[in-house]
């Protein structure tokens, strides 16, 4: 076999356990010095995006040889861009890419097993000045970011709001424009024109608006009101006048400014489910639970593998099985209203759920909540995961 072949056959292998990798990577930059746990999830997904495109950026270098000259992904300028703003510092951000470099480098050690050592030897002496070349790049448009922000008055205005979602200090109404003596529902818009989509709201919704621009494709909002407001009214007024190109995360209804920055949070919380499964309206009631497995990677993956995965090849169809559980709930667990939902008969029904209590060694009612949120955390999932580019080479 040629080194070319052998090269093609290395990179399909690591592409199989991409996810793996991914979640490696991640977990190893969730352990580095300023690595954010609980902080924006708009810059968390984005560290995320940008891990799984310098990986296959990678990948297809190294299956090139690495003299196919690959372009770097246009993710990571986004991303270095975002921790500019964000105040994230540069040797951080270094010493993440550094730190996924190692994981990738373990994982191709790994799957070299049985390769020539030469050519071992050769393919992770060309992660050295494959990871510099991104570095560079990365560095280079931090920097153009980071000038660019300190001449901007609307990021200084960000950055005070920001600083007052950080430590809730009193800050002078005058100072933003906008009283936090109010009812509050935080958004956050993501799509194309989300800023100028948040802006147009200020001008034309019937409520107090501010509104904090964050990129080119991100906004933050919080529309107010001196009279009790319903999140749910809130809710069908945005999906009513937003572009179709923008979706909103939307937190519930909160007073003063300790529920302006708890409505803003669950927002937060509301995004990492809607930018799986984008929405008009995602509130974060309705995918708290899920969200929060979804921005853990390993706590998904334990949801999944444990209460779903078994499913499959249990002499009933996975999808069946599914299927049942998904109507089963939908239906209050009644089997009966199961069954007139499905078009089948009851004693199927009861036949399948049995089944899957059989699979899983307990009943049901004692594990519904975490059935419930696997199933829509492996949907979620699946969605994100049609919506990255398809792999080449693997």
């Amino acid at each position: 076999m040629s080194p070319r072949e052998l090269r093609t056959q290395l990179v399909g292998r690591l592409y199989l356990r991409t996810s793996e990798i991914q979640a490696a990577i991640y977990s190893r930059i969730l352990d580095l010095p300023g690595s954010p746990k609980s902080g924006d999830p708009t810059y968390a997904v984005g560290l995320e995006a940008a891990g799984a495109s310098a990986l296959r950026y990678a990948l297809e270098d190294i299956e090139a040889g690495g003299h196919a000259n690959v372009p770097i992904p246009s993710e990571t300028a986004k991303q270095a861009r975002r921790a500019a703003r964000e105040g994230v510092g540069l040797d951080t951000v270094m010493r993440r890419y550094a730190a996924g470099n190692k994981v990738l480098e373990e994982f191709i050690l790994a799957e070299s097993d049985g390769m020539p050592s030469k050519l071992v030897c050769e393919i992770l002496s060309e992660q050295g000045p494959r990871v510099d070349r991104l570095m560079e790049f990365v560095a280079a448009e931090y920097r153009d970011e980071l000038h660019s922000v300190g001449r901007s008055a609307v990021q200084q205005h960000a950055d005070q709001i920001v600083q007052l979602l950080e430590n809730g200090s009193p800050m002078p109404p005058s100072e933003v424009g906008y009283d936090f003596d109010r009812w509050h529902v935080g958004a956050i818009f993501i799509g194309q024109s989300a800023a100028t989509m948040a802006r147009r709201f200020g001008a034309e919704s019937p409520f107090q608006t501010l509104y904090v621009p964050r990129d080119d494709e991100t906004a933050w909002a919080w529309l107010g009101s001196s009279e009790r407001l319903e999140a749910a009214n809130v809710g069908d007024w945005l999906a009513a006048n937003m572009s179709m190109a923008v979706s909103a995360a939307v937190g519930e209804l909160r007073q003063g400014l300790a529920g302006w920055r708890q409505t803003h949070y669950e927002a937060r919380l509301a995004l990492p489910a809607m930018l799986c499964q984008p929405r008009r309206v995602t509130r974060c009631r309705d995918v708290i639970l899920d969200s929060a497995a979804i921005r853990d990677p390993w706590l998904a993956r334990s949801l999944v593998e444990t209460y779903v995965a078994p499913l499959d090849g249990s002499g009933i169809s996975g999808a069946d099985l599914r299927k049942t559980l998904q109507a089963y709930f939908q239906a209050d667990q009644t089997a009966v209203n199961a069954a007139i939902v499905l078009g089948i008969e009851r004693r199927t029904v009861e036949r399948r759920l049995r089944r899957v209590e059989s699979i899983l060694g307990q009943p049901i009612k004692t594990c519904a909540v975490q059935l419930q949120v696997a199933l829509r955390v492996e949907e979620l999932l699946a969605l994100s995961s049609e919506s990255q580019p398809q792999q080449s080479g693997a």
